[in-house]
């Protein structure tokens, strides 16, 4: 599926879903969805690439018909927004700027500051998640959505070697370039968890489970979400 198409999918399912929102419980939820924390390399993208593959199998239960990948969706969506005067490549590239950062790209660029970006992103996130049959990755998600009942998160680590790998391999790029974009991908996750939740994102307790993708497939990680899935439907609503 190409770009429009992902967006255009994205853009009818949101919208069908904010119309049953009023309906829903806000502090429980509708249907099971996942967050991915991850570190940069660690596959995250993959795993939910892997996940829908598996829910595509199961698509004659109801239960995993309509679900959806919240990524650079999101960053579209916003970007469609003019309000916030944002481009979509700005969002997808930039995780975290510091305060400094944050007011020189105001003056120099026109666009609104990263908290009234976040705020309206975070309500798109807690929408979606509300609803469910989202796979939520990265931003802050985990925090912004701990309290709901039907929540999966996981966050994915792997050695840097492998994570080095799999950003070459990706990007097509070198070693140095892959072993700079991690640290700063890093580094700007990390920022954007501790200035917006105040929490560590390396911190165990956030996480329903972490796995070593060096030690584990994607493969059999997405057959284990699979089936905790289908345990978060069976919840009393």
């Amino acid at each position: 599926m190409g770009e429009i198409e992902k967006l255009k999918s994205f853009v009818d399912s949101f919208q069908y879903r904010e119309k049953y929102l009023a309906a829903i419980d806000p502090k429980n939820g509708r249907y099971p969805f996942i967050t991915i924390s991850r570190d940069t390399g660690a596959g995250g993208h993959n795993l939910a690439d892997a996940v829908m593959a598996l829910i595509d199998q199961e698509k004659k239960d109801p239960l995993f018909q309509d679900w959806q990948i919240c990524d650079q969706e999101i960053c579209s969506r916003l970007a469609r927004d003019s309000r916030l005067k944002v481009s979509r490549e700005s969002l997808i590239v930039t995780e975290y700027r510091s305060a400094t950062e944050d007011v020189l790209s105001q003056l120099l660029t026109g666009e609104a500051s990263q908290e009234k970006i976040a705020r309206r992103m975070f309500a798109m996130m807690r929408d979606l998640a509300v609803y469910g049959k989202s796979i939520i990755i990265g931003r802050g998600a985990t925090c912004l959505t701990r309290n709901l009942s039907y929540g999966i998160h996981i966050r994915l680590v792997a050695s840097l070697p492998s994570r080095i790998s799999l950003m070459m391999k990706a990007h097509g790029k070198d070693e140095k370039w892959a072993r700079e974009k991690i640290r700063e991908q890093d580094r700007a996750k990390a920022a954007f968890v501790k200035n917006f939740f105040h929490k560590d994102i390396h911190d165990p307790l956030l996480y329903d489970a972490i796995w070593n993708t060096d030690r584990i497939g994607i493969d059999e990680i997405a057959r284990i979400l699979v089936s905790w899935i289908k345990n978060k439907a069976a919840l009393p609503k």
